[in-house]
């Protein structure tokens, strides 16, 4: 890709089971990033964004499978704005678990991918069943890897996601104070170790006992910060990516994946 890509991830507060509500504002927030961004080609909402991110009993009441309402809506808003969307949501699973899933759709309102959140926290273990699968799509503006939240502290996933060649990795994050100083080293250290873009937004606001710090970020592939949210304001970062430019720093000083040694490891 010659021309730079231009994305967004939005950092925002959602309301705990109201679905309805959420995925409207989203809609909203979708046609004014658009219509302020002619260019852009891909938006990026936080974790369970659509549902809301709490760990309470009756999260499974709002939950859907991959082509419900949730998806019908945006589908609708993705291909009238020519854009990739990924947002998150409680998936329902055949077997009657739930899942904590994040959809990507691409501009002709298709669903592309779907990944199911591999590394819960201790608390969703709880509520959620876990994925058991990397999640790396093809797409006109790169390959894109999809995490979620606290996967971004296995370097494992992020490097198997990597070594599919994924050229961006998004990670959709509801993390929570006080462990900003983590979610930004994590995120840094997983593009810098791949050399790839990473995009973590993060909520803001409270659930329930959690308190979400914002802080999101888009990485570039030599692990600096292209833009950040000072802190929990609500908002949208836009960063262009480069991937000429990701080459140059693959070849020049970066080339952990060239010299990996995979005769030993």
């Amino acid at each position: 890709m010659e021309q730079p890509i231009q994305i967004a991830v939005v950092q925002a507060s959602f309301r705990n089971g109201d679905v309805a509500y959420n995925v409207n504002r989203m809609r909203k927030m979708i046609e004014q990033i658009k219509a302020d961004h002619p260019h852009m080609r891909f938006i990026v909402f936080p974790e369970l964004s659509a549902t809301g991110y709490y760990l309470s009993a009756d999260i499974k009441e709002v939950a859907e499978e991959q082509n419900g309402t949730i998806f019908r809506q945006f589908r609708k808003t993705a291909s009238e704005n020519n854009l990739y969307v990924a947002y998150g949501y409680v998936e329902r699973g055949i077997a009657g678990g739930i899942y904590n899933s994040v959809q990507l759709i691409d501009p002709s309102g298709n669903a592309l991918a779907n990944y199911r959140k591999i590394h819960l926290t201790s608390l969703e273990k709880e509520f959620f069943s876990s994925g058991s699968e990397a999640v790396a799509v093809q797409t006109d503006i790169g390959k894109i890897g999809l995490m979620i939240c606290w996967d971004l502290a296995f370097p494992e996933l992020a490097r198997a996601l990597a070594l599919q060649g994924a050229d961006l990795l998004i990670a959709p994050a509801a993390w929570e104070r006080p462990y900003d100083g983590s979610f930004l080293k994590f995120g840094m250290a997983r593009a810098i170790d791949n050399t790839v873009y990473v995009a973590a937004p993060n909520h803001i606001g409270e659930s329930e006992n959690l308190s979400f710090f914002g802080k999101s970020v888009i990485y570039s592939p030599d692990g600096t910060a292209m833009v950040s949210a000072e802190g929990d304001e609500e908002g949208t970062l836009v960063a262009e990516l480069d991937y000429k430019k990701r080459n140059e720093i693959k070849k020049s000083f970066f080339t952990m994946l060239e010299e990996r040694r995979t005769d030993i490891y």
